[in-house]
């Protein structure tokens, strides 16, 4: 080929590579592991109370660490076996509003984005959903479902079993019982500190009802202080999260 078209061939075979590269980035920032995107036509489909839906309001382009922190959240919940469907509802603020009826049903401005509202299996699609308050952090998401749709995931710290024992424990009449279960439990080698950790609450709180309500004040307090080193700051999250599973 003559120099001046294949020049012309390079500068075409360079524009259509670089147009695919925008379109493939495009793509995989619009899906995002574990989210189903819902809208004006598909959501009372879903939502009909025959399953666990936790649905996040917000802009429809979002960014920044409050939206890392729910793909994470979304990505685990959709990895795991849990009970549970994440859902976004991307509301536009221009040309038709695409979904600002849906915010609108549950009285949600756009000032208030992002919003999250949570249904629950066999309850009542249309009455009112569980609003989440907490701090918009993965690790609150799955605490929240956890405690009120009853899934189980499992937080940094946590053991299912324990879990669940530490749950029975709250109302347990017998709860020197359930301290002696927890001590006989065959953990694996990486769970042994929090089976530790979970029977030493129970024994404290066998004594004194708000043991575990002061730990929790104690450690929050702990986390908040800079002078705490990080990876002390990681065992008390995951003291923190196995608290969470007596609340």
């Amino acid at each position: 080929l003559p120099i001046s078209t294949r020049h012309r061939t390079d500068k075409s075979t360079m524009l259509s590579k670089a147009v695919l590269a925008v379109c493939v980035s495009s793509v995989a920032a619009y899906v995002d592991r574990g989210i189903l995107k819902l809208d004006n036509t598909t959501f009372d489909r879903l939502i009909d109370g025959s399953r666990n839906v936790i649905v996040r309001f917000d802009k429809e382009y979002s960014y920044g660490d409050e939206h890392d922190a729910w793909k994470d959240f979304a990505k685990t919940v959709g990895e795991s076996s849990a009970d549970m469907l994440v859902g976004d509802v991307g509301v536009s603020e221009y040309g038709d509003k695409d979904n600002s009826d849906l915010a609108e049903r549950f009285k949600i401005g756009t000032d208030d984005f992002p919003q999250y509202r949570l249904w629950t299996k066999g309850k009542d699609a249309s009455k009112e959903p569980v609003k989440f308050t907490a701090a918009k952090k993965s690790e609150e998401f799955m605490k929240f479902i956890q405690t009120n749709a009853g899934v189980w995931v499992g937080l940094p710290g946590q053991v299912k079993e324990l879990d669940a024992l530490a749950k029975e424990f709250g109302s347990a009449k017998d709860k020197a019982a359930i301290i002696a279960k927890a001590e006989k439990l065959k953990v694996g080698e990486k769970d042994a500190d929090s089976a530790k950790y979970y029977t030493k609450v129970m024994t404290k709180a066998a004594k004194d009802a708000e043991f575990v309500s002061k730990e929790v004040t104690r450690l929050t307090k702990m986390m908040d202080d800079g002078s705490v080193k990080a990876d002390k700051k990681t065992q008390f999250g995951r003291r923190l999260n196995m608290l969470s599973s007596f609340e």
